[in-house]
C-alpha cells in the first residue's frame, strides 16, 4: 500500500477533496442543524470553486451531448405530467400557499445553488477517471439528495428511519446511478436541467397529487432506472463490452432486489393494507417469540373472536396480544387482552378505534436486525 507522499500530487488533491466532501456531508446528515439548506449551498459553492481551481478539468467529447440534454429536458417535463395525472385518481392536496418571496429566498435559490454546485463537483471529479474518487463523489451526491429532502431531520424513531430508507435513500441510490452515468458520458447539463425541474416544482406549484407513500417510493425508484435504460438503448447500440443477455440479467437482479427492499420498508412502515411488526418482548413467548416478524391484515371492522391475536395501540405503542374476553357495555364493545406468557390480563380494555390489525402469519427470527436498529434509536 503506497504512502500518501508517494501518490502523485494531482491524485492526492483529488482524494483530499473527495474525502473532505464526504465527511462534511455525512456530518451534516447526523447533526441537527437549522437553516441546513443555506449552509449546504454555501458549503457546496465553496467546494465547487475549490474543485475547479485545484483539479484539472476535462471536457466531455460526446457527439450526442446536446441530443441527450434535449431528451432529458423533455423527460423531466413528462415526469411531472405523469406525476400530476395520477392526481385524477388519488386526488390533490395543498402543500403550501404558492410561490412567494419567502419561499424563493429560503428554498428555491438555496436548492438551485445546491444542485448546480454538486453537479459541477460531480462532473469535474468523474472526468478524472479515478475509481476511488468516483465512489466518494457518489456517496457525497446521495448524501446531498437526502439533505435536500429534509427527511433526515424527521427521524426521531424507528418508523421514521424506515420511511427515510424507502422514500429517500433507495431513490437517491437509483437517481445517483443515472446522474453518474449522464455526467460521465454527456456532461453536467442534463443532470442540472432534470434535477431543477423535478425538484423545484414542489416549491412553485402549491398542490401535489395525494399519491400513497408506497406508490410514490416505487415511482421515484424506477423512473431513473427506466430513463437510464432508455438512453443506453438509444446511444450504446454498438458497444460490445457488455452482452445484451448480461445487461438484462443485471438489470433484472437489481430491480428485484430494489422491489424486495422497498416492499420490506413499506411493510414495516404500514403503507399497504397489510403490515409487519417485529416482536420485541417476551410477553407472547411460545406462540410468538422475540425477534419473530408478524404479518397482519389491516383492521377494517372485521369480526373479532376470543382467542385471536391482534395488533392494537396502547399508550401510543403498538402491542400484539391475544383477545381473551369480549364484552358489550352500554353499546360499546370492549376487548380484553393478555400476553400468552403473562400471568395477568392487560390493564383496562381496548375498543375498535384502538385495533390496528389481525395477525396472519409469522416469519421466525428475521426481525432481530430490526430490533438492533430500533435499539439504536432508544
Amino acid at each position: 500500500m503506497r504512502r500518501l507522499s508517494e501518490i502523485p500530487n494531482d491524485k492526492r488533491v483529488l482524494y483530499i477533496i473527495s474525502t473532505a466532501l464526504v465527511c462534511l456531508l455525512l456530518l451534516l446528515l447526523i447533526l441537527p442543524i437549522g437553516q441546513y439548506k443555506l449552509i449546504l449551498s454555501l458549503l457546496l459553492v465553496a467546494f465547487a470553486v475549490a474543485t475547479c481551481m485545484a483539479v484539472k478539468k476535462r471536457s466531455i467529447l460526446s457527439m450526442h451531448k446536446w441530443q441527450v440534454l434535449f431528451l432529458i429536458a423533455v423527460s423531466a417535463v413528462l415526469y411531472l405530467m405523469i406525476y400530476y395525472l395520477t392526481g385524477i385518481h388519488f386526488g390533490f392536496v395543498r402543500f403550501h400557499a404558492g410561490l412567494s418571496w419567502s419561499s424563493f429566498a429560503k428554498n428555491i435559490i438555496p436548492i438551485a445553488t445546491i444542485i448546480i454546485a454538486i453537479e459541477i463537483i460531480r462532473a469535474v471529479l468523474l472526468a478524472q477517471q479515478n475509481k476511488l474518487a468516483s465512489i466518494l463523489v457518489f456517496v457525497s451526491c446521495v448524501a446531498v439528495d437526502m439533505l435536500i429532502s429534509g427527511s433526515m431531520g424527521k427521524i426521531v424513531e424507528f418508523n421514521g428511519f424506515m420511511d427515510a430508507i424507502g422514500m429517500v435513500f433507495m431513490p437517491a441510490i437509483t437517481s445517483g446511478v443515472l446522474y453518474h452515468y449522464l455526467s460521465k458520458n454527456y456532461g453536467m447539463y442534463p443532470n442540472i436541467v432534470f434535477r431543477l425541474v423535478t425538484t423545484l416544482y414542489a416549491y412553485i406549484i402549491p398542490i401535489q397529487p395525494a399519491m400513497p407513500n408506497a406508490i410514490k417510493a416505487f415511482f421515484r425508484l424506477f423512473v431513473p432506472v427506466i430513463l437510464l435504460l432508455f438512453i443506453k438503448a438509444l446511444y450504446e447500440k454498438n458497444k460490445s463490452f457488455v452482452t445484451r443477455k448480461g445487461r438484462i440479467v443485471s438489470v433484472a437482479v437489481s430491480a428485484c432486489a430494489a422491489v424486495v427492499m422497498i416492499s420490506i420498508v413499506m411493510l414495516v412502515s404500514c403503507q399497504f393494507s397489510v403490515g409487519m411488526i417485529v416482536i420485541g418482548s417476551d410477553s407472547m413467548t411460545g406462540e410468538l417469540n422475540k425477534g419473530d416478524a408478524v404479518i397482519y391484515r389491516e383492521y377494517e371492522g372485521q369480526k373479532i373472536q376470543p382467542g385471536q391475536v391482534i395488533v392494537f395501540n396502547k399508550n401510543n405503542v403498538k402491542v400484539i396480544h391475544r383477545v381473551v374476553d369480549i364484552q358489550t357495555i352500554n353499546g360499546q364493545t370492549r376487548y380484553y387482552t393478555k400476553g400468552d406468557a403473562n400471568d395477568n390480563v392487560d390493564d383496562g380494555y381496548i375498543t375498535h378505534s384502538d385495533i390496528v390489525g389481525i395477525t396472519s402469519f409469522k416469519v421466525s427470527y428475521v426481525g432481530y436486525p430490526t430490533l438492533w436498529l430500533r435499539g439504536l434509536f432508544e
